[in-house]
């Protein structure tokens, strides 16, 4: 069976967790999660990188505090209509007030046109944008925009690790940026996830945020002592705070799986081209691929006939799919209970992407010979019920 993913975590790895716990070491939060917290920031190219328990959690803390810099009650947060729930619920948990934007069909990130206007237009505060499946979601105009109308741009990188726009990694643009190491993604941690900025007060108030707005936690702490001498501050709280914490344990599995992480990128973008390549006509192969960092194989088709076939020939060859993230989040039950807005402009691509859109997995896993076997059968399929139409 060609799996969605299969784990990064292999028996090294293990190994070197049973040493460590050998040595009855700490497991909460500690030195091991500032050693990966440097470390992946040194990878990256930021300052500062705050580990957190998933990339739900590093979301919602990089959304609350940058939330706290817009001064309105409010504040008005831009997304994709094609992305995972968890980049629009803390907005919509928080109050904020959120619109979606159709996608550029060959980056299947936030279209550019839409992004623009809006910002031109000053609709937004807050324009938070996924790199979706790998591929680079950003444009220069957007950039250019933002910083034009003093949009706040934060980057959800989660599905993206070592993705490039430009000269840079993605997730180093914008004013923070977030990326999960979840099962299945480019390395592991079996849970986690981190908030990476340039920026030191952002990074400060996402400590906080994560240790229960501990000033402990701070690197402000000194600062807090003198200002609220009269508590222990030992128990100083000093803003609204949750248990984002990781542990030691996820932080040395991160260490280890940065190592071999540039390799995954490589293998992962080898997939996708061989993929791309011999796709046969009625499948979407136009994508933007400088800079990508995949994470899974897309299978878009052009209309509903090649789709049933899509999905025929991957239920025959055993091959797992599933839809392009969540499809577009315009129709599930939980926006429209919330009130999520859209644009003027209708979604007529994250609509296609969301009726006639699969994803299969990619990673270590897959081989150049699995994807051409599995493409060539496809080619044939379509051919072949192209012939009987044409009788």
């Amino acid at each position: 069976m060609w799996q969605l993913a299969s784990d990064t975590i292999g028996e090294a790895d293990l190994g070197a967790l049973a040493d460590f716990l050998r040595t009855n070491p700490k497991l909460t939060q500690g030195d091991v999660v500032r050693q990966f917290e440097q470390a992946w920031s040194e990878w990256l190219g930021v300052k500062h990188s705050v580990m957190v328990s998933s990339g739900t959690t590093a979301n919602f803390a990089l959304v609350a505090t940058a939330a706290a810099r817009v001064a309105r009650p409010r504040p008005r947060v831009g997304a994709s209509t094609v992305t995972w729930s968890t980049n629009i619920s803390p907005s919509i948990l928080m109050g904020h007030q959120v619109t979606l934007f159709d996608i550029d069909r060959r980056t299947l990130g936030i279209d550019a046109d839409h992004a623009v206007a809006a910002m031109d237009a000053g609709e937004i505060d807050i324009l938070f944008l996924t790199h979706l499946l790998g591929f680079d979601g950003l444009s220069d105009r957007m950039l250019e925009a933002a910083e034009r109308n003093r949009v706040i741009l934060l980057e959800d990188c989660c599905e993206s690790h070592g993705a490039r726009h430009g000269g840079a990694r993605v997730g180093t643009y914008g004013l923070g940026s977030t990326f999960s190491f979840y099962f299945g993604h480019h390395m592991s941690t079996i849970e986690g996830g981190m908030v990476s900025t340039n920026d030191a007060d952002l990074a400060d108030d996402v400590r906080l945020m994560r240790a229960h707005g501990l000033a402990r936690e701070s690197t402000r702490f000194a600062y807090w002592q003198r200002l609220h001498p009269d508590i222990d501050d030992r128990f100083l709280f000093v803003s609204a705070g949750l248990n984002f914490r990781s542990t030691e344990l996820n932080a040395l599995l991160g260490l280890r799986q940065l190592e071999g992480l540039d390799d995954r990128i490589a293998h992962r973008n080898a997939n996708m081209r061989a993929f791309l390549d011999h796709l046969p006509a009625g499948l979407w192969t136009d994508f933007q691929t400088e800079g990508m960092s995949n994470f899974a194989l897309p299978l878009i088709a052009d209309n509903a006939a090649v789709c049933a076939t899509v999905k025929r020939v991957l239920n025959h060859l055993d091959i797992e799919s599933r839809p392009v993230v969540a499809g577009n989040l315009l129709h599930q039950p939980f926006v429209k209970q919330y009130g999520v807005n859209s644009r003027p402009e209708a979604t007529p691509v994250a609509d296609h992407v969301h009726r006639h859109g699969f994803y299969v997995g990619n990673g270590h896993h897959v081989t150049i010979e699995m994807i051409d076997r599995a493409v060539a059968y496809l080619a044939r399929e379509l051919a072949g019920e192209d012939r009987e139409r044409a009788m």
